[in-house]
């Protein structure tokens, strides 16, 4: 059995109280990989879906660079700015994030940093950072002095 690896999973989320998955999807042209209704029984929790919510991500990867799995999102979203401008004018409650999810094994953390050009990608079309980490047990170097 090999041992367990780092992994990264990051998506682009739109959400707002309500709004047409559909319209969205077929305005961006790209095919969400998950997408939820306000109200709907959610699929992460025993609780009614808060938010209506549209989403691309990478699924789960093996990763030591964060920025990896981002750029593959980015790529798809380059040339859209205008298309998710018009979408925020529709939907004036509509909030965009990337959210980052690191699982750490065994202490192997990733890179964890952005270069100016994704910086300002991700301002020009309004969206948020949201980076959760987890940190799975692992026996620390015993020579390791703080």
């Amino acid at each position: 059995m090999s041992p367990a690896q780092t992994e990264i999973l990051v998506y682009f989320r739109l959400l707002a109280d309500d709004f047409s998955i559909e319209d969205v999807t077929n305005r961006l042209g790209i095919i969400p990989t998950e997408t939820f209704k306000r109200g709907e029984n959610s699929k992460h929790s025993s609780h009614p879906n808060e938010y209506t919510s549209w989403s691309l991500g990478t699924g789960y990867q093996p990763s030591f660079d964060v920025n990896e799995q981002l750029q593959h999102i980015i790529m798809q979203l380059r040339g859209k700015e205008t298309i998710l401008d018009a979408i925020y004018a529709t939907y004036d409650d509509m909030q965009a994030r990337f959210i980052i999810v690191i699982v750490m094994e065994e202490g192997q953390t990733p890179a964890l940093g952005f270069d100016l050009e994704t910086i300002q990608f991700v301002h020009r079309i309004r969206a948020e950072f949201d980076i959760d980490l987890y940190a799975n047990p692992y026996e620390e170097d015993p020579d390791f002095k703080d």
